[in-house]
């Protein structure tokens, strides 16, 4: 095997963008989990409205799956899809999801009932969806990009 630039790799001829790419990775972070945050403090206004279906316990069974086989598919696919794209559609659907919960809530009224929580359901299966598309690119851009974002990210995650 021949090594091209003899025993060492030549120097990089951009060095940088480390503390660039923490701020990165901590802002998508925070646009994550800032959405799934009002999933689970809104917790508490489920369980008046539905107290028979006990929400937290369902809403986070409806979400897992939706969440582990969509990163499965991501993560298996990664070569074939434009992580930017799917980025931005992980975003819009984490936003749009928020504001579809918002309306089933007014369009009921705040009435519970099993087609209201059914939505909620369907709802929090995009929620899996979205955190999917998100959190796959920021363990592709942290992990593949320097040790330090990688260790950030997990940290994220742990929290």
């Amino acid at each position: 095997m021949t090594i091209a630039y003899g025993n060492h790799a030549p120097a990089p001829t951009r060095p940088g963008g480390k503390h660039k790419g923490i701020v990165v990775c901590w802002f998508l972070g925070l646009g994550s989990l800032v959405s799934w945050n009002s999933m689970l403090t809104i917790g508490d206004y489920y369980y008046c409205l539905f107290p028979k279906y006990h929400p937290s316990r369902v809403l986070t069974l409806v979400y897992q799956p939706f969440a582990l086989g969509t990163m499965a598919m991501l993560a298996y696919n990664e070569a074939k899809i434009n992580t930017r794209k799917r980025n931005v559609a992980g975003y819009i659907l984490f936003a749009a999801s928020t504001l579809m919960l918002m309306v089933v809530d007014l369009a009921t009224s705040g009435g519970g009932g099993i087609g209201p929580f059914i939505g909620i359901c369907a709802i929090v299966a995009a929620f899996g969806v979205a955190d999917a598309h998100v959190q796959v690119f920021l363990c592709w851009f942290g992990c593949f990009r320097s040790p330090d974002l990688c260790s950030e990210i997990d940290h994220k995650s742990s929290v």
